[in-house]
């Protein structure tokens, strides 16, 4: 029985079954996931994969449970995607580099070609303690611009769940920019400039210690020319030489 109810009763972004396939990935691939549940449940697997903040995915991957509203799932995930800077000291069985994506400046009125032409902007940034793209840009506005906590403190709107409320922000008229993955802002359809100062982000998968069995021939599905072309399809650059 389907007892969706928008506004009440959704979950964007917890995605399939959840008698599956454990996985946990980065949030900014939400708009993958249809397409890639499709694809690994036409092979004869059910999947369960929740799209979330690096930070929180993480976490999962530590043993913690993730609380949504009322509800709490305690089961920790076989697979993660996440900046392979942040799978350091987590036990994996292996991993492999897949995609690469670049920090873009999304924009509704003028034009914002620089980090530093954001202050003093109605603005949405990434949250740098939970999200990958939020680090990276504290950082390189901290390199080219000066101090972030200005900016931090200039009353820039800090995002918890950055795929999700700066598209909607945006569309609403509460900011007139953001920050944001570049696949993002194709898939949005967004205005969005590229600053020449800017950070190349990688992607990796990686199976987890606890994994079964299934899990492994799921984590060796991800490696295919078919999981390769869904992610080419949405705008990430597929690693040459990944597997």
């Amino acid at each position: 029985m389907d007892l969706t109810l928008p506004l009440f009763d959704t979950l964007e972004d917890l995605w399939g079954d959840i008698n599956g396939i454990k996985m946990s990935f980065a949030g900014n691939q939400w708009f993958v996931s249809k397409a890639l549940i499709s694809l690994l449940n036409s092979k004869g697997y059910k999947v369960y994969l929740e799209t979330i903040p690096p930070g929180v995915v993480r976490k999962r991957a530590e043993g913690e449970s993730l609380k949504i509203g009322n509800l709490e799932i305690t089961f920790n995930p076989e697979i993660i995607s996440l900046p392979p800077s942040m799978m350091d000291g987590l036990k994996i069985r292996e991993k492999f580099d897949y995609v690469e994506n670049e920090i873009v400046i999304v924009y509704t009125k003028n034009e914002i070609n620089d980090w530093c032409e954001v202050l003093g902007k109605r603005i949405a940034i990434p949250n740098p303690k939970t999200e990958g793209i939020g680090k990276n840009f504290m950082e390189l506005y901290q390199e080219n611009c000066g101090n972030y906590e200005e900016l931090a403190n200039s009353g820039v709107y800090i995002t918890m769940v950055h795929h999700r409320e700066i598209p909607h922000m945006l569309k609403l008229g509460d900011i007139e920019a953001g920050i944001m993955w570049k696949t993002e802002a194709m898939y949005w359809g967004f205005k969005y400039s590229i600053p020449s100062k800017n950070r190349i982000s990688k992607l990796s998968f990686a199976l987890l210690e606890n994994s079964s069995e299934k899990a492994r021939q799921v984590y060796d599905i991800l490696k295919s020319n078919e999981v390769k072309a869904i992610y080419e399809k949405f705008g990430f650059r597929w690693i040459k030489g990944s597997p």
